[in-house]
């Protein structure tokens, strides 16, 4: 029976592709939140099984790997899903926030993979997935921070692939482009843009806002199932609302023309 890991099940993606997982005969499916409650309430079917895990947690991902391997050995495919967006200026975030964004987004999943690596190479088998985004194949503006993981993600997605491919290893790169999702409420509850940047912010603002075709978790979650489904060696997907198109007219343009066209509809300059 194939057993399959996805991180971050509360809601957006993961939970929806925990749904679509369970509704195929044969799968076990494992799925991370950070409070475990009965599946019903995340409203997840009562088959899926849920462990805590706390991304921002450097512990958390070997605590969870000996536990599934424990329990359950070697996931057949691990789906590294949990993240969270950080948004505003640079110069006004932090330094200690994009720490946190880096464990959670980037050091979180490498060490979730390290850590399963060893079983499936000597298996022979086994699926990756890295769900990146949109953003991790162009950068939008006051996203930098976010997207900057997600570019991070992406190249060591290419990485693994080299390396993984010659034990039977599949890598996979998702990309979402708009879906409707919570990881948005970052921009949702900031305050009233203020300060040198606050006219830019609001543009983007309004231009996010004005963004209303956007794809459904459980569309992102077909579209994700079939990634992982796909048994080519491709590696990049980009799926949801916008994606392939943002992706293609970028390479078809060149990036230089794109940026200054998008910069253009994002903030009016």
């Amino acid at each position: 029976m194939p057993t399959m890991l996805i991180t971050g099940v509360s809601s957006g993606i993961g939970n929806a592709l925990v749904r679509r997982v369970a509704a195929e005969p044969g799968w076990t499916v494992i799925g991370t939140v950070r409070t475990v409650k009965p599946p019903s309430e995340y409203g997840l079917p009562d088959a899926a099984v849920l462990y805590s895990f706390e991304a921002s947690d450097p512990n958390s991902s070997a605590m969870l790997a000996t536990r599934v391997l424990a329990e359950h050995g070697c996931p057949d495919v691990i789906v590294n899903n949990a993240g969270y967006v950080l948004y505003g200026p640079v110069e006004e975030t932090p330094p200690e926030r994009i720490r946190d964004l880096y464990q959670v987004n980037v050091f979180s999943p490498v060490s979730l993979i390290q850590q399963f690596l060893p079983a499936m190479r000597e298996r022979g088998s086994g699926t990756v997935v890295n769900v990146t985004s949109l953003g991790g194949r162009l950068v939008f503006p006051f996203f930098t921070s976010y997207n900057s993981t997600k570019h991070a993600m992406e190249g060591y997605s290419e990485g693994l692939w080299h390396e993984l491919k010659p034990f039977g290893i599949r890598v996979k790169a998702v990309e979402p482009g708009y879906v409707a999702t919570p990881i948005y409420k970052a921009m949702d509850e900031r305050a009233e843009p203020m300060g040198p940047y606050a006219k830019f912010l609001s543009a983007m603002n309004r231009f996010s806002e004005g963004i209303t075709n956007r794809s459904t978790p459980e569309q992102a979650a077909e579209e994700t199932w079939r990634a992982i489904t796909d048994t080519s060696d491709r590696l990049r997907y980009p799926i949801a609302a916008y994606a392939r198109v943002m992706v293609r007219v970028r390479a078809l343009v060149g990036s230089m023309a794109f940026m200054r066209f998008m910069n253009r509809q994002w903030l009016g300059k």
